[in-house]
């Protein structure tokens, strides 16, 4: 079977910032910018969109390996990331997408592409971020969507599955030869909503079949993937913060003036905890799909394949023990103190009995 429109979309996620001033960006780049609605065809209820939708930039064109030509586009959203899309037009048999995603998988020339198209805008960007990144293309997140408009033949999603899961399966893997288990693991989370359309998500890539071309779908892949780089960097963090708090209070301890140092660490330990958790809600408010069940289910099938419940439960597990150390060294601070205040007190009383003997001494 033959693709005869389609489109590979690659996206690499960077994290840039801690926050984005979405409206001073706009500001800043006028007409050159637009807002990134997530847009469908489906009748949803109005609220089920972005908080702050983020802003899209047409950036130019591409040539890529593989006599590849792809357009290039930026979107930056107000949590601090960037994502860069590269979208490819793609006319060929089903099964040499196969070969194509083991190239992607593979090449490091296209993420390479990819930062320099980063690096070459974000000048601007960085006006308007607070806190921006000093190694921007430190953390990132790539993905594939294989979108495929039409066929050479009229198919629905049970006959594309049916007739054509094995060659799909092995899309999704970069793979030449799976085994039945991985196969029927590949096609685990498909979805339909029209009958006419497909959808499989799987941890490298996903397959679009999409003959209405909903762009939404794609939007909230793109936003768990997003997630999956927020959490994997929030976790990093908490362990960075935990093992430093350690060592710090391990140190302070054998120190004069320990009390007001591990303060300090203490109020270092709760300032992590509240900005995490903080930047977490807000990414977690950021998109909310209650009201459409079936972008809720992508969400969810995106969700169970990047495993964003673990993450999500180890970053707060992380931030329980941050909060547990800082509870634990608070209190054995406040001990301390209460000890010093008591040999002060102990100290002023026996100064205040040698003084009162002293006079009486005097007189006599």
């Amino acid at each position: 079977m033959k693709i005869v429109s389609g489109s590979l979309m690659l996206y690499w996620c960077f994290d840039v910032a801690d926050e984005i001033d979405i409206g001073q960006f706009e500001k800043q780049l006028g007409h050159q910018v637009e807002k990134a609605f997530l847009s469908g065809i489906r009748i949803v209820p109005e609220y089920i969109q972005y908080r702050t939708p983020p802003l899209l930039l047409k950036l130019g064109s591409q040539s890529l390996p593989q006599g590849l030509n792809a357009t290039v586009e930026m979107k930056v959203y107000g949590f601090g990331v960037v994502t860069i899309r590269l979208t490819c037009p793609v006319e060929c048999e089903l099964e040499q997408l196969i070969s194509l995603n083991r190239f992607i998988q593979e090449s490091q020339e296209l993420k390479n592409i990819a930062i320099l198209w980063l690096k070459s805008n974000l000048e601007p960007i960085k006006k308007v971020s607070i806190r921006p990144s000093q190694s921007p293309d430190a953390d990132w997140e790539d993905y594939a969507i294989f979108w495929i408009e039409k066929f050479d033949r009229e198919v629905d999603s049970e006959s594309l599955k049916r007739h054509y899961g094995d060659c799909i399966s092995r899309i999704l893997r970069a793979e030449e030869k799976l085994s039945n288990s991985e196969k029927e693991d590949a096609l685990k989370y498909a979805l339909s909503y029209y009958g006419d359309d497909l959808v499989l998500v799987d941890w490298n890539s996903a397959f679009v079949y999409d003959p209405k071309k909903s762009f939404d779908v794609l939007d909230v892949i793109e936003f768990a993937v997003i997630q999956l780089l927020e959490l994997r960097i929030y976790d990093s963090l908490c362990d960075q913060a935990i093992e430093k708090a350690y060592d710090d209070l391990a140190a302070q301890r054998q120190r004069k003036l320990k009390i007001v140092r591990i303060s300090s660490v203490l109020g270092g330990l709760s300032r992590m905890k509240l900005d995490i958790s903080e930047v977490i809600d807000r990414l977690e408010n950021y998109l909310k799909l209650i009201g459409d069940l079936y972008l809720a289910k992508v969400y969810a099938a995106a969700s169970n394949r990047f495993y964003l419940d673990r993450w999500k439960l180890a970053v707060r597990d992380k931030l329980a023990v941050i909060e547990s150390l800082y509870a634990k060294e608070w209190e054995r601070s406040q001990t301390s103190r209460m000890v010093v205040s008591e040999i002060a007190i102990v100290v002023l009383f026996i100064i205040d009995i040698i003084l009162i003997l002293f006079e009486v001494l005097k007189r006599k």
